[in-house]
């Protein structure tokens, strides 16, 4: 009997076997967090009111997560802005790209949508046809790119970015990652009821109240109305080095950043702000808030008293959830992109002479853990849906990231029910929901081919 072939092939097992194992044993990975200040100058004009901000209500910082598997790097940018232009994206992707030697692609930039901080700055035209500078920005006054003050803080959002990865880059260490969630609903409010289609005896019900009235109540639905979906999770991902101190606690939660605007005109990182500084000297380390997809999902109160009471219930919440959180197994990571086309309603169309823009819809991902990254302001079924179909068992939605998109994006019959978000606000049609939801779907798909996972 010719024993060659049989032995060829154990060796050759054994081989692989071998190789396989010390691929694992050389896997490692490392993770850093680093932040730096953002804040304007008070000279800076108010998008809201036109005129100078006057005053700092707390500061703005950008965030900066840098990941390295010693084969691949990506990066995780956040900051207290309303929006990510396409332009500032695509800026911070070189300028950050090109400090820490990796791939800008690898690069997802995330805001927190707090009203009371600047619009991103448009660096270039182009990226949404004739529309150069979002509509929002420009009501109470003109576009700020050769406005001496908005021109230092645009360079200052640059360098400040950079000097956040760089630090981060360098303090990188060995990391293992937890996760737990914990809800939160108390204190969220979905700002788009579903009115009754028929059956009320009187033709014209009392008129309802919003936040503003001494009588307001968010777990009071008013007007026959039932309660639009939400998402009341708060995600704590817990990111430590092998003594187990945090090197990062990344916390996810979809709402809007609008409990002080627009009472106090200063500028403000609103609850996220304060809910960062609580949540680091809770657990140590860096706290980066990422912004779920919350276009129409509201704090549950407003004012300086809601701030307070949102940043303690938050941060008490957070260290419940820590207590359960459960350590995820670590894998190479792989990232992904995809452009999508989305259809643009006639007035955008005639604002931005053009028929789409183009929308990405990013991924990082690391193991079970996935981060995926939509522009505009997706509402909270957007986030669900991905969620619901992903591969991927921890996957955690961000919306207000990587551009504008079509601004407010909901799911197929959101039009039908009128509202702010839907008007003007939203400049996509009805379709653009699913093509976010579908594309995103298969890029998880894809990522998830290519990642060797169970």
């Amino acid at each position: 009997m010719n024993f060659f072939p049989m032995i060829f092939r154990l060796v050759s097992c054994c081989l692989f076997f071998a190789v396989a194992r010390a691929g694992e044993a050389d896997f490692v990975l490392r993770v850093g967090a680093a932040k730096a200040d953002i804040t304007p100058g008070v000279d800076v004009l108010n998008w809201v009111t036109g005129k100078p901000y006057g005053a700092v209500r707390d500061p703005l910082f950008v965030h900066a997560l840098v990941l390295d598997d010693g084969r691949t790097k990506a990066a995780v940018i956040r900051w207290d802005l309303v929006d990510v232009s396409e332009s500032a994206r695509d800026e911070v992707r070189r300028v950050v790209g090109s400090a820490l030697a990796m791939p800008g692609e690898n690069i997802l930039i995330n805001a927190s949508h707090t009203h009371s901080a600047p619009w991103a700055p448009v660096y270039r035209a182009g990226d949404r046809g004739k529309e150069r500078d979002t509509w929002w920005a420009l009501r109470y006054m003109p576009a700020q790119n050769d406005f001496p003050p908005f021109r230092r803080w645009m360079e200052r959002l640059l360098a400040a970015c950079v000097e956040a990865a760089k630090n981060a880059a360098a303090s990188a260490r060995p990391a293992s990652i937890s996760i737990g969630r914990i809800a939160v609903n108390e204190y969220l409010h979905n700002r788009r009821p579903r009115a009754p289609a028929w059956g009320l005896a009187e033709a014209r019900p009392a008129p309802t109240i919003n936040y503003s009235h001494a009588d307001w109540n968010p777990e009071v639905q008013q007007g026959g109305a039932a309660f639009g979906p939400l998402d009341r999770t708060l995600a704590l991902v817990a990111i430590r080095d092998a003594e187990e101190r945090t090197i990062a606690s990344l916390f996810h939660v979809a709402c809007h950043s609008v409990s002080i605007y627009p009472s106090n005109p200063a500028i403000s990182a609103d609850w996220p702000g304060p809910t960062s500084v609580a949540l680091s000297a809770a657990f140590g380390g860096e706290a980066l808030f990422l912004q779920g997809c919350g276009g129409d999902i509201n704090p549950w109160r407003r004012g300086a008293a809601a701030v307070t009471e949102m940043a303690a219930g938050f941060t008490a919440k957070a260290q419940v959830a820590a207590k359960f959180a459960v350590k995820l197994k670590v894998a190479p990571l792989q990232t992904g992109r995809t452009l999508v086309k989305l259809p643009l309603m006639p007035a955008a169309k005639e604002r931005l002479g053009a028929e789409s823009v183009n929308a990405e819809i990013q991924v990082i991902v690391c193991g079970p853990l996935a981060i995926v990254g939509l522009p505009g302001e997706p509402m909270t079924e957007l986030g669900l849906a991905i969620r619901e179909k992903s591969p991927f068992p921890q996957t955690l939605v961000l919306g207000y990231t990587n551009g504008g998109g079509v601004h407010y994006v909901g799911m197929p019959g959101e039009k039908a029910r009128g509202g702010y978000e839907v008007g003007v606000a939203g400049a996509g049609t009805d379709e653009c929901g699913t093509l976010l939801v579908e594309a995103a779907n298969q890029l998880l798909r894809d990522v998830f081919a290519r990642s060797a996972m169970p």
